[in-house]
């Protein structure tokens, strides 16, 4: 996870740590000797786990014959794993559930967990997979990183019920933001928690539904808790957003569940749907019955073939190629043939397109005009091709010491520009700083000699404080403020500032 977004949640984020009860599961359950007798104790201690423990050894997700009255009984149904895999999902979801929300509708995140669990929960047992409690906490913890950001970044989920209700575009919101998704922000925090590493694994990879031929354990874990977020959606959304055809191809494509197995998944969840809400005091689906939703499913299912869908899907595969081909041609002009960075032109197109969704949006933007001191003396000194290697050497430091989402273009010359997509001024200056002290400690060998070449930046930053009419004024202001680093002795860089006399004057 970038660094600068791990710095501002271990900031920012007032997220509880597992309670007391969810700490010591973890201990006992990194114990391999550990003793049915402790694990009874510990769960006697609070007495609503032990209930639902015994309710769910009870409940016909195990359909035992004789009746389970006291916790040893039912830890001899559950077995010690599954048994402390299920605590430690009941009591992380009461520490988590309480806080205060400031975008997300906390509502539809949980009815969104739990349909998730419970549909992790019933691949796994299709798949006949060992770790079937396991896949359902992986499943239910999922998307637990949107419960942090969600405090670390408070107008990040201003359209909260809109966006949850689109869970691909959410995550890119996410991303175009803050450069990660909440799928590795929860990765990362399971890590922290000190949970096994398939859970903290297969959260970080929640929205990628791997559909390789590998029937290993661990594929099929990450696949089963992958799908378990579109599946819940087909319970959750509107009959009209709802995508059972699109759904069960991955559901074959993954897992190789036909539309017939596919179809029995969906059934199990309806079946398991009113046992989850009450172990976990939640009404799930709080519009339509489980029963219509699954006439909906088999009708959609009947009418549509998953052999007409592979055909269909094969074509776009086809077609994504032949795009990709074409893509990479693309890319190519938009290239600088020496450097490698992008070229004026493309830097005008994507600076204007990122001017717009900055001000339509109110998310900052930063522009940097960056330009090598005395480069004039490289080339007379040590001829073309010694500047030539300077500047590629440039592209190189500049690359190092930015973003993989900042574009970096070569202006003209030995004048690059940096364009930093939703970065407020304090995080440009920051990274303008950075870049000026690695040119101050980078040396340069050319023939016998080397040579240290400095570099002076000028920032802008369109935004809160600042607002520009058009790209070519906020462009000016960068090239403003790289005059005045150039002014006060070069090797610096220096922030747009409207009190500074001239500024804007100067053209060029």
């Amino acid at each position: 996870m970038n660094p600068d977004i791990e710095a501002h949640l271990r900031r920012s984020v007032n997220f509880p740590s597992p309670p007391g009860v969810a700490t010591h599961i973890i201990e006992l359950a990194q114990d391999p000797d550990i003793e049915m007798g402790k694990v009874a104790k510990a769960l006697s201690m609070d007495s609503a786990l032990s209930t639902k423990i015994l309710r769910i050894a009870n409940s016909p997700l195990y359909a035992q014959r004789r009746k389970s009255d006291n916790l040893r009984q039912a830890l001899v149904v559950l077995g010690l794993n599954a048994t402390l895999t299920l605590a430690l999902s009941f009591s992380l979801v009461k520490s988590l559930r309480g806080g205060k929300s400031n975008g997300l509708s906390y509502d539809l995140y949980w009815r969104r967990a739990l349909l998730a669990a419970t549909a992790a929960r019933a691949l796994g047992d299709a798949m006949h997979h060992s770790l079937a409690e396991e896949i359902f906490l992986a499943a239910l913890l999922q998307d637990v990183g949107m419960l942090a950001l969600d405090q670390a970044v408070p107008d990040l989920y201003i359209d909260g019920q809109r966006l949850q209700r689109q869970h691909a575009a959410l995550a890119e919101h996410e991303k175009k933001r803050l450069q990660v998704d909440h799928a590795h922000v929860g990765g990362w925090l399971m890590e922290g928690w000190n949970l096994p590493e398939r859970l903290h694994r297969a959260i970080t990879h929640s929205h990628h539904i791997d559909q390789s031929s590998s029937a290993e354990p661990a594929q099929i874990f990450n696949r089963c808790v992958a799908l378990s977020g579109p599946v819940a959606d087909l319970f959750l959304l509107d009959p009209e957003q709802r995508q059972f055809a699109e759904t069960a191809l991955c559901g074959d494509r993954s897992l190789g569940l036909d539309k017939m197995a596919f179809g029995q998944v969906l059934g199990t969840i309806g079946a398991m749907i009113p046992e989850t809400e009450a172990i976990f005091e939640t009404d799930l689906l709080a519009k339509q019955h489980p029963e219509l939703i699954l006439e909906h499913a088999r009708e959609v299912l009947m009418l549509r073939s998953l052999h007409a869908l592979r055909e269909i899907n094969t074509l776009r595969v086809a077609a994504e190629d032949s795009s990709s081909r074409t893509l990479e041609l693309e890319e190519e002009t938009r290239r600088d043939s020496l450097t490698g960075v992008y070229n004026r032109a493309y830097l005008d197109h994507f600076l204007g397109r990122e001017f717009d969704n900055s001000t339509r949006h109110k998310w900052p933007l930063s522009v940097a005009f960056a330009d090598l001191d005395n480069f004039k003396g490289i080339n007379d000194n040590f001829g073309h091709q010694a500047g030539d290697r300077i500047l590629q050497a440039t592209a190189r430091i500049l690359r190092g010491n930015t973003r993989e989402t900042d574009l970096i273009a070569r202006y003209g010359g030995e004048e690059f520009v940096l364009v930093l997509p939703a970065t407020d001024a304090e995080t440009a200056r920051s990274i303008c700083e950075r870049i000026v002290l690695a040119f101050r400690n980078t040396g340069h060998v050319i023939g016998s000699d080397q040579a240290t070449v400095t570099i002076s930046i000028g920032c802008a930053t369109h935004g809160a404080q600042t607002l520009f009419q058009c790209v070519a004024d906020f462009i000016k202001a960068a090239d403003q403020a790289l005059y005045t680093a150039k002014m006060r002795g070069r090797n610096r860089s220096v922030p747009f500032d409207r009190q500074i006399p001239g500024a804007l004057a100067r053209i060029g």
